[in-house]
C-alpha cells in the first residue's frame, strides 16, 4: 500500500514572547498508525494575528501574503523530502524521517552537521523576505555579506565563519574595516549596520540562533543634513525654458520637477506605471503604489504640474507600447545631468535624485500647509520617527491636504513644462 504523510499546522506559545505564536508543522505518516510529529517552521506571528481555523495569517498585506506564502512554501518541501525518503528506504522510521525533514529544511539533526555560518544568515534573511525587499535592498544585503565575508578573511584566515564568533568586539571591528575600505559618512555606516543587525535578529526572533550577539550595541548619533531647494531655487528650475536644450536634459529637468512635485523616490518614479494610477470618487488623481525600498503603500494626490508633465510624454518613444508613465533614463546619467541643469540654473547646489524628494516634504509640502503624518503616508515610510509623526493616516485625509497644498501652490503660480 502506498506510504505517504498529511501535514498540519499548529501554533504554540513563543518561549521569548508569550504574545507571539511559534508555527510548527505537524506531520502524521500513514504508516504509523496514529502516530505523528512536529518540527518548528521558525515563523513567529503575533497571536492575534493567526487564524487557528484556517491555519493562516490573517491579512491581505503583504507581511501576511509573505509569511503564508512560507508556510506554503515548507510543507511543499516537506513533502518532497518525504518522497526523497520513502523513495530510499524499505522500512521508513518516525524519528528517522523528522529528521531528515529537519536536516534537509533547516541544516538540523542525523548527527552533527556543519555549524551555521555567518554568511548563512544573510541567505536566510534574503530568501525569506524576497517579495517585498525589492531589488535594490536585496544588493545592499548582498554587498554586506560579502564585505562580512572579506573582514573574515582578513580577521580568520577564512570568510566561512560560525555565527558563534559574533559579538560586541567582531561588530566593532567589521565597523572599522568598512570605514578604512570605504571611508563612509556615519549615516552611510549606520545604514549597512542595520543591514546586518536585520539579518542577525531576524534569525534570533526566529529562534534560529540561541542569542543576539549585539544586543548592547549602539549605532553612532549623527545630525542628518537633508539637501533641498528653496522655493527660490526650485523655481529657476520650474521656469528655466529648456526647450533649446538637448531633448535628455529636458526629460530630466521635466522628471526632477516632476519628483519635486510628488515626492517620489527615483526607483518608484522610474517604475511607474499607467496602472499605478488611481481616480478617486472626488475625481482626484493619485498614485497608488507600494515602495520598492520598504514595501509600504503610498498615495500621491497629483497636482496639476505632475500631471501635465505625465500628459506631456504620453507619445513619448520610450513610453509607448510599455506601462510606464514617464521615459525616466538611468540613474548615473540622470544625476550627471542635474549637475549640468543646476549650472544652467545658476545654482551653487549639488543636484541629486534624492535633493527632489527631499524638496518635496519641504518646500512644496510643509511650507504650503501640508502636515508631517500625511507625508509620511505619501513619502511611505516605514517608521514613524522617520519623518517625526503620530497616528494614523488614511487615503482620505491625504485627498483633502493635497487640495489644500494644492491650491496654495496654485496661489503663487506652479510652473508648467
Amino acid at each position: 500500500m502506498p506510504k505517504f504523510i498529511k501535514i498540519s499546522r499548529v501554533a504554540r506559545a513563543t518561549k521569548s514572547d508569550k504574545t507571539q505564536r511559534t508555527i510548527f508543522l505537524r506531520v502524521f505518516p500513514s504508516w504509523e498508525n496514529g502516530k505523528d510529529f512536529t518540527f518548528s517552521t521558525k515563523i513567529t506571528v503575533p497571536e492575534n494575528r493567526w487564524n487557528n481555523v484556517t491555519k493562516s495569517v490573517l491579512g491581505t498585506g503583504i507581511e501576511s501574503n509573505r509569511i503564508n506564502t512560507q508556510l506554503n512554501q515548507l510543507e511543499a518541501e516537506t513533502q518532497n523530502v518525504f518522497q526523497q525518503y520513502i523513495n530510499g528506504v524499505v522500512n521508513p522510521r518516525l524519528k528517522e524521517l523528522k529528521s531528515v525533514i529537519e536536516f534537509k529544511l533547516f541544516n538540523k539533526g542525523i548527527g552533527k552537521t556543519r555549524e551555521l555560518l555567518v554568511s548563512d544568515l544573510f541567505d536566510r534573511y534574503v530568501e525569506l523576505h524576497r517579495s517585498d525587499l525589492g531589488a535594490i535592498r536585496i544588493q545592499r544585503y548582498t554587498f554586506v555579506q560579502r564585505c562580512v565575508n572579506d573582514f573574515n578573511l582578513i580577521r580568520f584566515g577564512k570568510s566561512s565563519v560560525e555565527v558563534k564568533e559574533l559579538n560586541k568586539e567582531w561588530r566593532d571591528g567589521f565597523k572599522q574595516f568598512m570605514m578604512n575600505r570605504f571611508n563612509y559618512q556615519p549615516s552611510t555606516m549606520n545604514g549597512y549596520l542595520k543591514v546586518l543587525h536585520a539579518a542577525v535578529k531576524y534569525a534570533y526572533d526566529t529562534n534560529y540562533i540561541d542569542k543576539f550577539p549585539f544586543k548592547d550595541c549602539k549605532f553612532d548619533k549623527h545630525e542628518s543634513k537633508i539637501k533641498y531647494l528653496t522655493e527660490e531655487e526650485y523655481s529657476s528650475i520650474a521656469d528655466y525654458n529648456f526647450s533649446k536644450a538637448d531633448e535628455r536634459i529636458q526629460r530630466t529637468a521635466d522628471c526632477f520637477l516632476f519628483a519635486c512635485n510628488t515626492g517620489l523616490a527615483f526607483s518608484d518614479m522610474r517604475s511607474l506605471k499607467k496602472s499605478d494610477l488611481e481616480r478617486g470618487s472626488d475625481g482626484c488623481l493619485s498614485i497608488v503604489k507600494y515602495r520598492g525600498k520598504t514595501g509600504v503603500r503610498f498615495l500621491v494626490p497629483l497636482n496639476e504640474l505632475s500631471k501635465s508633465i505625465i500628459e506631456k510624454y504620453t507619445h513619448h518613444q520610450n513610453v509607448v507600447g510599455t506601462d510606464l508613465l514617464l521615459p525616466v533614463i538611468h540613474i548615473n546619467d540622470f544625476n550627471q545631468l542635474l549637475k549640468m541643469i543646476a549650472l544652467m540654473c545658476g545654482l551653487n547646489k549639488n543636484l541629486s535624485s534624492h535633493v527632489a524628494r527631499h524638496t518635496f516634504a519641504t518646500t512644496n509640502w510643509l511650507d504650503n500647509g501640508g502636515s508631517l503624518e500625511t507625508l509620511q503616508s505619501i513619502l511611505g515610510h516605514n517608521k514613524i520617527k522617520t519623518t517625526e509623526m503620530y497616528g494614523k493616516i488614511t487615503s482620505r485625509k491625504v485627498r483633502e491636504e493635497a487640495s489644500l497644498v494644492h491650491k496654495n501652490q496654485a496661489k503663487k503660480g506652479a510652473s508648467m513644462p
